[in-house]
């Protein structure tokens, strides 16, 4: 569902509070400022020690059922390995498989021992088999694996966990094997899968596959972003369905769906978990632009989350950038990952948003920042958001911008009155055309 422009000018006295995951902004305020007038604020922010209570991510983990334990004869083992080979776990099929998950991000961070038990966990998950006998007998390992194979492949959305049984003779462990917790039958995933297509292809429609990489993540970001509402009971919330079929999702539905368009469009893309700052689990993604890795996170993007369970406000910033294609550094400001799949060092800053956009600010620069303002007309743009790179210049923009009122400069000739927000922790000052 495309949402709808809200934003009108010149003067709106309405409350907007930016939340992010439960802590407002420190220093976040919104403000009125007239021409040759007092400047209005409509929302002044808590400060350094305020948190407010905010939207939940809406992040389940996988579901882990153990079985309990089997008393194994030697005659059982013949019929579980018949059982593999007949979805392809064969020496040769693995093999394989193998060679096809090379280029995944967590495919290649898995340790080479353990990297056919990944292909078996996804051939058994992709033929929605059952008590298929796996190469470990350690539930840890499975579990490990299983959350690999989770990370990498958005398209399998027919799964929302596992069980295993432990097959054992004495205390001997002799093997588990696991069954797919299914959601969807495979004739079922035949049916829905056209719906996924038609989807895929509207969007795609709108990008060109020479297109740079910095522009499909862009694309891709904001696509997801206009076309999903943040609901955090949507059904088939954990997975590309609740986006694809029916616009509406939480945290990790937007980052399975742009994982799987970014594959589409060979973007190397995978989701990362872990928790924001007020401890709830939350998913988001690291991409490769360029050979250079990045983090973005379309949930926190998305106007309809920050705002979850409120009124959407004129105010309100259609998209946030302030989390596409980000460092390590700039994540851990606000997110806290998980360790279960190790993470690349991040701080490459060539394809953030704000540097790429021409948009970062290193000074005062009255001919670059008429460029913003005039682009962002151009492209029909709702808002604009200028980002300082530290203090000092963020106290000289806003002394210049709002208290000598030199944003009359930048704006339309008509506009008697603007609506800004400025954000003392992330040095933005953002502007409502």
């Amino acid at each position: 569902m495309k949402k709808s422009p809200t934003i009108k000018y010149p003067i709106l006295l309405l409350v907007f509070m930016i939340l992010l995951s439960g802590c407002q902004m420190p220093g976040s305020n919104t403000n009125i400022l007239n021409h040759n007038g007092q400047g209005q604020n409509s929302a002044q922010g808590t400060g350094g020690n305020g948190t407010l209570a905010g939207p939940e991510t809406g992040y389940e983990a996988p579901i882990v059922e153990a079985s309990g334990e089997e008393i194994v004869a030697d005659s059982m083992d013949d019929e579980k390995e018949s059982a593999r080979a007949a979805i392809g776990l064969t020496e040769e099929g693995i093999r394989i498989r193998m060679a096809e998950q090379e280029g995944r991000y967590a495919y290649d961070m898995l340790e080479e021992s353990l990297r056919p038990l990944y292909v078996e966990l996804l051939t058994i998950i992709e033929h929605h088999a059952e008590n298929i006998k796996v190469s470990t007998n350690d539930s840890d390992v499975l579990q490990k694996v299983f959350l690999y194979v989770h990370a990498d492949h958005p398209e399998i959305y027919w799964i929302d966990g596992y069980s295993y049984m432990r097959y054992s003779r004495g205390n001997e462990i002799l093997y588990l094997t696991f069954s797919g917790k299914y959601t969807y039958t495979q004739e079922e995933t035949k049916i829905l899968q056209f719906s996924i297509d038609q989807y895929v292809s509207r969007c795609l429609n709108g990008i060109s596959r020479s297109a740079s990489d910095y522009d499909k993540v862009k694309y891709i970001y904001e696509y997801v972003i206009e076309n999903t509402e943040y609901v955090l009971d949507s059904p088939d919330n954990q997975n590309i369905l609740s986006v694809f079929l029916n616009g509406e999702s939480v945290c990790q539905g937007y980052a399975k769906a742009a994982q799987y368009l970014l594959e589409q469009l060979d973007v190397p893309c995978t989701m990362v978990v872990g928790k924001v700052e007020s401890g709830e689990g939350h998913a988001w993604n690291l991409v490769q632009i360029d050979g250079a890795y990045y983090y973005m996170d379309p949930t926190w993007g998305d106007a309809s989350y920050r705002l979850e369970g409120q009124p959407m406000q004129s105010t309100s910033m259609p998209i946030s950038y302030e989390f596409l294609n980000i460092t390590t550094e700039q994540l851990q400001m606000t997110h806290i990952i998980d360790s279960v799949v190790p993470m690349p060092q991040c701080i490459a800053t060539e394809a953030n948003y704000y540097i790429r956009e021409n948009l970062y600010f290193t000074n005062y620069n009255e001919a670059a920042i008429r460029e913003a303002f005039q682009n962002a007309y151009a492209e029909g743009r709702e808002a604009l958001t200028l980002k300082c790179a530290d203090s000092y210049v963020f106290a000289k923009m806003q002394e210049e911008l709002i208290t000598n009122q030199k944003i009359f400069l930048f704006l339309s000739e008509q506009t008697q009155s603007v609506i800004y927000a400025v954000d003392d922790r992330l040095y933005t000052i953002s502007i409502w055309l």
